[in-house]
């Protein structure tokens, strides 16, 4: 969008910043790539969740971080089901599919922080074997 001036409309909304850190986490586990990461959590960030028996309440960074760099998602589906914004606090709700062959609904907690967007926290449910 343009002005009177010929200068480019930059302003980015909330719902746009957030959802380019969803993509920085989306972008992260397909390539392993901890930078990716790095531009989109919190360094304290956490990550809770289970895959059967098995619970996931780790941090992401010498957690999650290392697990997608040893075996990245490579090419998994990942769709933006919701974001909600509220000041500078946020959820986003995101499927994931055939993320190392299995389905998730996650949940992020994003927060506003010095002017930026970052993720907080994720918690997800496993919904099983991706079809």
């Amino acid at each position: 969008m343009s002005d009177l001036g010929g200068h480019m409309n930059v302003a980015i909304t909330d719902a746009e910043q957030i959802a380019e850190k969803i993509d920085g986490y989306v972008r992260g586990c397909q390539t392993g790539d901890d930078t990716a990461l790095k531009g989109a959590f919190h360094p304290d960030a956490r990550m809770f969740g289970a895959v059967g028996p098995d619970r996931y309440d780790i941090p992401i960074f010498g957690g999650m971080d290392a697990a997608v760099a040893n075996q990245p998602t490579v090419d998994h589906d990942a769709r933006v089901l919701s974001i909600d914004v509220e000041g500078d606090a946020a959820c986003v709700k995101l499927a994931e599919s055939r993320f190392w062959g299995q389905d998730f609904i996650d949940f992020f907690l994003l927060s506003r922080i010095d002017g930026e967007w970052q993720i907080v926290a994720k918690s997800f449910d496993h919904s099983g074997p991706s079809a």
